[in-house]
């Protein structure tokens, strides 16, 4: 039953609860026109644009649900919301570099807010993670804002080229739903499915058909990577509260989500690595669903999502397994009466497997494309270390590879080419490894925090690796044993192909979180599950444990938002 939407300060958290993703597209649509996603296109136009904006939702909301006991309280706070907002707009049109002046006005206002609901109502968990999200969202938008299509961007090739990301988005611009009339391999990135590429190109030309010149518009498309990113937390907030997850350890985990600097990277990437991460969050949270009520209106939400992953990268598959696994167990538990369930796999499989591979064996008939293909560069290229001996490449973590804590190319100015993936992952999680790399040497602002960071996410997610584990194995009231191996297998999947996919293309690029982003919200799960099961213990460990933890976490989101502020320091 939903909750009744009350013209009460509640109120406005059950519309937020309600209706969040909704609320997320709106305020990126909000969010575009101030600077078109690029700081050199901020002007005081646009500082009056988001003023109004905001003025406008500040007193509608003051209004509508009430955040006053009066007539007069509700005017002397809309006076104050609209003097501080005037303070902000002005703080961002006088200050040189607009990005930092936006992650800074956005934090004094989170700040403010908070302050502001402690004061007047009862700062709760709803309080708190809303903030998380809102400045999850502010750090993404600061992040698009100084990056540029040729800044940190993997394989994106330009949109003068028909080769990489960035062509690949040209040509559907160019040609609308055309398909290609050659072979996907001939030109690199062509081989992926078109849903991100058609995505980016329609808003693409969305913006120019409104008169947006072509070169601005296709920096202001980097909204669409920032709003996936932005929706990334919203379906990871859904999947904790269906675990149980709540307090304390809901907050820390939704905080990792929030602030994590891949998130916060890959919302500025026009590859399609971050279309993908809310399918696939979303065929986890399905499939739970499903797997709790196994009905039509929850297996039509898990198809669609695995289908429209696989029809944006052909990784979306890696939630099918654990998928296969639930419809497995509620088929055999109702095996008298299967045909009520055989008909839902039916239908499943009608909706997904052609948006899931439909491109994959469009080309494999037209261009004889295999199935999963993958461009190899060959033991040619100065990335490879196949040539390393397998212990060295798996398990050295020596020879002056953990002085440089950033993505080791050489090609980005690194000492070395990575060889070792586990260190890769841990490495690229923070920094990525792309052209124009984030590390201390294009970006020696960076120098000393760069690495607090990094060593802080290695103790981190250990920790949190060892939490998950313990979380799946140990039995609990937050899922019972046929969910833990359903988690088991989601992580199991996306760890062992990284590893293989590591070891079939033993190249520096491939040694990227990218390609098990999901692992990021499934590890602050498993911590959150273990922060959560030990507040239920009084004693000096756990109590130690929870401290440490919330601490090291708090650390790990204040550290990252003012790393990736200083990166937007340089001009």
């Amino acid at each position: 039953m939903k909750e009744k939407l009350q013209r009460t300060p509640e109120g406005l958290f059950t519309l937020m609860r309600r209706h969040p993703y909704l609320l997320t597209i709106v305020l990126c649509g909000l969010l575009l026109p101030f600077g078109l996603a690029d700081r050199a296109n901020i002007t005081a136009a646009s500082c009056v644009y988001l003023g109004v904006v905001m003025g406008a939702i500040s007193v509608t909301a003051v209004f509508v649900f009430n955040l006053g006991k009066n007539r007069s309280e509700k005017l002397l706070l809309s006076g104050i919301m609209l003097a501080c907002i005037t303070a902000g707009m002005l703080t961002i049109g006088f200050v040189e570099n607009k990005a930092y002046a936006v992650a800074l006005v956005a934090l004094i206002a989170a700040s403010a807010a908070v302050f502001f609901i402690r004061i007047a109502y009862k700062v709760n968990d709803a309080v708190i993670i809303a903030v998380l999200i809102a400045l999850g969202i502010a750090i993404r938008f600061v992040y698009i804002l100084y990056t540029g299509s040729v800044d940190r961007q993997h394989d994106g090739g330009n949109f003068n080229d028909i080769r990489g990301h960035m062509g690949y988005i040209k040509y559907w611009y160019d040609y609308g739903l055309k398909l290609p009339d050659y072979d996907v391999r001939i030109y690199e990135q062509h081989y992926h499915p078109p849903l991100h590429h058609w995505l980016m190109a329609l808003l693409l030309r969305g913006l120019t058909a409104i008169g947006v010149n072509f070169p601005t518009a296709a920096e202001a498309i980097q909204i669409l990577p920032m709003l996936y990113s932005s929706l990334t937390m919203i379906v990871s907030y859904r999947v904790f509260r269906l675990v149980k997850l709540c307090g304390n350890p809901l907050i820390a985990a939704m905080a990792i989500v929030c602030f994590h600097p891949t998130f916060i990277i890959f919302g500025g990437s026009y590859n399609n690595d971050m279309l993908l991460m809310p399918f696939v969050m979303g065929a986890i949270l399905w499939g739970l669903r499903w797997y709790r009520e196994p009905v039509m209106r929850n297996i039509i939400p898990l198809a669609l999502c695995i289908g429209l992953g696989m029809m944006t990268k052909l990784s979306g598959w890696m939630a099918a397994p654990a998928v296969a696994f639930v419809f497995i167990v509620v088929l055999i538990r109702h095996i008298k009466k299967p045909l009520r369930y055989i008909g839902q796999f039916a239908v499943f499989g009608v909706i997904c497997i052609p948006l899931g591979i439909w491109w994959q064996v469009r080309n494999l008939i037209k261009f004889q494309v295999p199935l999963s293909y993958i461009p190899n560069f060959g033991e040619q290229s100065f990335m490879y270390s196949g040539n390393l001996p397998l212990t060295q490449r798996l398990f050295s973590f020596g020879n002056g590879q953990l002085d440089f804590v950033y993505g080791s190319i050489t090609i980005v100015d690194a000492p070395y080419n990575e060889y070792n993936p586990t260190l890769g992952l841990f490495k690229t999680a923070m920094f990525d490894e792309c052209a124009n790399s984030i590390n201390d040497v294009h970006f020696p602002q960076i120098h000393i925090t760069g690495p607090i960071l990094f060593w802080i996410s290695v103790v981190l997610f250990l920790t949190a690796f060892v939490c998950f584990v313990v979380s799946m194995v140990r039995k609990s009231g937050n899922m019972d044993g046929a969910e833990r191996v359903y988690f088991s297998l989601l992580f199991g999947v996306e760890l062992v192909s990284y590893y293989l996919f590591a070891l079939a293309y033993p190249h520096s690029c491939t040694f990227n979180i990218r390609y098990c982003m999901p692992l990021i919200p499934l590890c602050a799960m498993g911590l959150a599950l273990v922060l959560q099961r030990s507040e239920s213990s009084q004693s000096a460990l756990s109590t130690w444990f929870r401290r440490v933890m919330y601490a090291v976490s708090g650390a790990f989101c204040c550290m990252s938002y003012i790393v990736y502020t200083q990166v937007g320091m340089s001009m």
